[in-house]
């Protein structure tokens, strides 16, 4: 069984056990090919690519910290010594975690910013290690006295106060982690915008999806007439979705008592490497959709050529024009019932 190769740049669709040395629709090399089978590993290993730990744990502290502020309130509010301990042991948990984004944070810094000493760090690693010492201080007051906070004393006030100074913390992380997230965003725009290669990538990406949304039929063949490009105009006009479409022969859209003259025309078109048909000219044929039912169809065709310059197959883009066809059709049966009635 012959294997299904993808292109990532344009989508066309490849038959066989290599892929093309390039692309006929969008002439990318064979790198930017992938197997069908392999394209869910493929997004899997993009996904693990992009995964960043540092991000993940940073924000253990800043949901963590404050559900314990909202349930110290209200233990306050209910003197529930559930929802106290419920607190206490929320802070444990980020205090814990707060070490190893230290870490990450560092790792990241130095590998992606090259350390560069700019106050935004300086002041994310001081609030981090500030978060930290009042982490440990928090725990050694409240560990082992769960009547801390119902006891007077210095030490309920110390407490308190340690509680506070890690919201602030986890509040003013979040701020400068944000800041430097929206830096990173302007720094790569302005990166996208100044090289031309980013250009030419999304202008490729607007390529794509113009083919890809287009409301008309776009379609393209092999030179063996199987189809190797079917976009969701073609799905919606033929009613014939896309991953059952590709690698079909074009009989698949071809009436049956025009698939010989289709065939014998499509012979001597890849032969001569040249179509009759001009740039300007438009085709109309009948068509048939998946159910069967037969339509006419309005297209023009352009020719695929390789690199070196033979022909690697055709393109179409097509539309339905049924509605004019009948609509032509009765203007031309009520011009002759007006010229019998003059004769």
């Amino acid at each position: 069984m012959k294997k299904r190769w993808k292109c990532t740049v344009c989508g066309y669709i490849h038959v066989g056990n290599e892929p093309p040395a390039t692309c006929p629709i969008c002439g990318a090399d064979r790198s930017k090919f992938i197997l069908l089978d392999h394209e869910k590993s493929h997004f899997i290993h993009e996904m693990a690519a992009a995964f960043k730990l540092h991000p993940v744990l940073a924000h253990f502290p800043n949901g963590l910290m404050p559900t314990a502020a909202l349930f110290l309130v209200l233990f306050l509010f209910t003197q529930n010594t559930g929802f106290e301990s419920t607190a206490f042991w929320l802070v444990l948990a980020l205090t814990v975690v707060v070490p190893a984004s230290i870490g990450t944070g560092l790792h990241d810094w130095y590998k992606y910013f090259g350390g560069q000493r700019s106050p935004i760090f300086a002041k994310k690693i001081c609030l981090a290690l500030t978060l930290l010492v009042l982490g440990l201080a928090t725990i050694y007051l409240r560990y082992g006295q769960p009547d801390l906070l119902v006891t007077a004393g210095w030490q309920r006030w110390l407490y308190l106060l340690c509680l506070i100074g890690m919201l602030g913390c986890v509040a003013l992380l979040g701020h400068f982690g944000s800041l430097l997230a929206v830096r990173v965003a302007q720094n790569q725009s302005q990166t996208y915008s100044d090289n031309p290669a980013s250009n030419r990538g999304e202008n490729d990406a607007w390529l794509r999806s113009i083919v890809t949304l287009a409301p008309d039929a776009i379609l393209a063949a092999d030179t063996s007439g199987v189809i190797r490009l079917w976009n969701h105009g073609a799905e919606r006009i033929f009613a014939v979705p896309a991953d059952e479409a590709i690698g079909q022969s074009l009989d698949l859209i071809i009436p049956e008592d025009l698939r010989q003259r289709h065939w014998n025309g499509w012979a001597k078109v890849m032969r001569s490497g040249k179509s009759r048909y001009g740039e300007d000219e438009l085709l109309r044929v009948p068509a048939i959709r998946g159910d069967g039912n037969r339509f006419s169809a309005e297209f023009s065709i352009f020719m695929l050529k390789g690199k070196d310059g033979e022909v690697a197959g055709v393109a179409a883009i097509l539309r339905d024009v049924s509605e004019q066809w009948e609509h032509e059709k009765e203007l031309k049966a009520q011009l002759m019932a007006c010229q019998d009635k003059r004769s």
